[in-house]
């Protein structure tokens, strides 16, 4: 991951500074810093920012193979302000939104199932 490929792929995905800094948690002067000067992007930040690339990838960006679930597929629509809250919730937890939305559907199922008992 390159300071190029950042800038790149903010623009590919349609999305600007002001929303890399807040996913990121810092201002968007911290992220001109980092995309704009020889200063290093903090690890975790840049941690934080690869998996971000991982969760909105740029078209013709996506992985090579996703997990095969044809005929277990679900698809949800949800508002903008709730999908940014499931996924501020994913990355808290260092998680793929898909994979966080499993979790959540699991332990679901187990509260329920003890409930039962």
């Amino acid at each position: 991951m390159t300071k190029t490929s950042i800038k790149q792929w903010l623009k590919a995905i349609g999305k600007n500074r002001d929303w890399l800094a807040e996913k990121c948690g810092v201002t968007r002067g911290g992220i001109n810093t980092w995309l704009s000067t020889s200063r290093p992007i903090p690890k975790q930040s840049g941690r934080l920012i690869e998996r971000l690339m991982e969760q909105y990838p740029a078209a013709g960006n996506a992985p090579a193979t996703y997990p095969s679930a044809a005929e277990n597929a679900i698809t949800l629509t949800v508002n903008d302000a709730t999908f940014d809250a499931w996924n501020r919730a994913a990355t808290a937890e260092g998680k793929l939104l898909r994979q966080w939305c499993v979790d959540v559907i699991n332990d679901a199922l187990r509260d329920d199932e003890e409930s039962a008992e």
